[in-house]
């Protein structure tokens, strides 16, 4: 086991980024991948990421009057994405009516869910135009924590995340 350089919890060796902060572990003496993201400029965004009963996880696309309001103690797995043309079938965050396609969204882009007693996670499904969590594209499978006022992209359609009393 490692130390988290940033919230000093043990980790595993092999982890890339942290479970519990979502910081980005940097093994010593490795050459540093340059990441692009894109067209955006990362935002530091420094609110709670503990969401508790008391509050509801409130996921809003941007430009649009589509909210997708949820308790926290009933989040196991919510997939983000758009219905499937062919079969019909869509995610339980259907985006098609915010112009899924046109934004390069996959039917299963990514997933939200709870891991722990107050944290919810955020992670790309192997989207091929990837997931952004405030201006960083997120490696595929790994999940990174959501905190309040932080700003999710799907390919190009921009979800805002809010934990909003009750």
């Amino acid at each position: 086991m490692i130390e988290c350089p940033s919230c000093h919890r043990k980790i595993s060796p092999a982890t890339k980024i942290c479970p519990y902060c979502g910081e980005l572990i940097l093994i010593q003496n490795a050459t540093r991948a340059l990441s692009n993201a894109d067209d955006e400029d990362t935002i530091p965004r420094w609110g709670t990421a503990r969401l508790t009963g008391k509050m509801s996880l409130v996921l809003s696309v941007r430009g649009r009057d589509k909210k997708f309001v949820y308790d926290p103690s009933t989040i196991t797995q919510i997939i983000m994405g758009r219905k499937d043309p062919d079969t019909g079938e869509a995610p339980e965050i259907d985006l098609t009516d915010s112009l899924a396609i046109e934004q390069g969204v996959s039917r299963r882009h990514a997933q939200v869910f709870r891991k722990e007693t107050a944290s919810i996670y955020v992670e790309d499904l192997g989207s091929p135009n990837g997931t952004y969590l405030n201006g960083q594209k997120l490696i595929a499978n790994e999940p990174r924590i959501l905190r309040d006022g932080d700003e999710l992209r799907l390919g190009r359609l921009v979800i805002l995340v809010f934990f909003e009393r009750v």
